[in-house]
């Protein structure tokens, strides 16, 4: 009879270990088991009814429910490992002290309940040292699911005070006080990181806001003017310039936080200098000069323009005055050289043909919705 109630007891410990060890796998599967079940059902009965869909994906989130509560738990016991593992290990070395027995000292320690979360934790610890496991084994044992680095950082320490002469009591004392320190440690560590990565956030979102440049600013700039107004060539130089000066001062905040070489923060300077130029040159609009006579055109109805110079703008490509009009709903549009701008409608052109890249001084004047575009090859600049 009495070696049967130790075969019962082996299996009762042998049992509660399986559940401790393996709790949230055990979870997880009931989830996925329970979900699979809704699911049939749901096909079952429930198919030709109008609860079939709820009843459906009712299991679908039943079989995730699992991982999400996995999550959630160990979360929950991290951040309470945070705030109470150093007085669960103060109170222990005090008890230690009085009883000087490990077990008895625990067992004393878990009828507080109140450490939180991991109250069910120490518990378990107790009990495993209690069925004769080494306290740092049941320490691990709790750790290899939670994964706290603090309970890391305690495992450590007591490795490498377990050959030394220092009472236990003292040790956990010690290691409580080292854990505060450990703590604002990894906080500044966590600040760091962070304010690491959003640097280069940031950084990322600028050139974004540079990749929709076109479609953020469409035509409410001039490429172009000779009036005191900002233009888009000026704007696009402004950018430009800053997000150099951004990469510079990112490139130094990336050094100063990792604590790196110099040469890293060289390294950091030329590959966002790269980058940068790189989405300059692919997602920036070029000044084409059909494309900057459309997007001022544009801007002429918008804002009840009569007349409007520009000067210097380069053409890749022959003008057409078809593809202008069709871009900007006007009614008719022509080209006058300089030269001829008092012969109206008998010398208009409608292209100007470029052989060759050359740079074009234009004034488009506008009468209700008709346009003159006036054009010369400038005279400052030659390709």
């Amino acid at each position: 009879m009495i070696e049967k109630n130790k075969f019962l007891d082996k299996m009762n410990i042998k049992l509660k270990l399986l559940i401790y060890n393996y709790e949230y796998q055990i979870l997880i599967l009931a989830s996925i088991l329970s979900g699979l079940l809704i699911v049939h059902l749901s096909n079952k009965y429930f198919l030709h009814t109008e609860l079939y869909y709820a009843v459906f994906f009712f299991g679908f989130f039943v079989s995730f429910l699992g991982f999400v509560l996995e999550y959630v738990l160990k979360h929950f016991k991290k951040k309470a490992i945070e705030t109470s593992f150093t007085f669960f290990l103060q109170d222990l070395s005090r008890e230690y002290k009085s009883t000087n027995n490990l077990s008895i000292s625990l067992n004393n320690i878990t009828t507080s309940n109140v450490y939180g979360s991991i109250d069910t934790e120490i518990k378990r610890i107790a009990n495993r040292v209690s069925w004769g496991d080494d306290f740092e084994n049941a320490l691990s044992g709790i750790n290899e699911t939670i994964k706290s680095p603090i309970i890391t950082h305690t495992l450590i320490l007591l490795k490498t005070f377990k050959e030394s002469s220092i009472p236990l009591d003292r040790v956990l004392l010690n290691i409580s006080k080292d854990i505060s320190i450990f703590k604002e440690e990894t906080q500044k560590k966590k600040y760091f990181l962070n304010l690491y990565y959003l640097s280069i956030v940031l950084f990322v979102i600028f050139l974004v806001v540079i990749l929709f440049i076109n479609i953020i600013l469409g035509n409410n700039f001039l490429w172009y003017a000779d009036q005191d107004l900002i233009t888009r060539i000026f704007f696009d130089n402004f950018l430009l310039y800053m997000a150099i000066v951004l990469s510079i001062f990112i490139s130094f905040i990336m050094f100063a936080i990792k604590e790196e070489s110099s040469f890293n923060f060289i390294k950091y300077i030329f590959i966002f200098f790269i980058f940068t130029i790189l989405i300059f040159q692919i997602a920036v609009p070029k000044p084409d000069a059909e494309s900057v006579l459309i997007d001022t055109i544009t801007y002429m109805n918008r804002n009840q323009l009569e007349q409007v110079n520009i000067s210097e703008v380069i053409a890749l490509k022959s003008i057409s005055s078809k593809y202008i009009l069709d871009k900007t709903y006007s009614n008719n549009l022509y080209f006058l050289p300089f030269d001829q701008s008092e012969c109206g409608l008998s010398c208009a052109e409608y292209a100007i043909f470029v052989p060759d890249a050359v740079f074009f001084d234009f004034e488009i004047r506008k009468s209700d919705i008709d346009f003159v575009i006036l054009y010369r090859v400038s005279l400052k600049k030659k390709v």
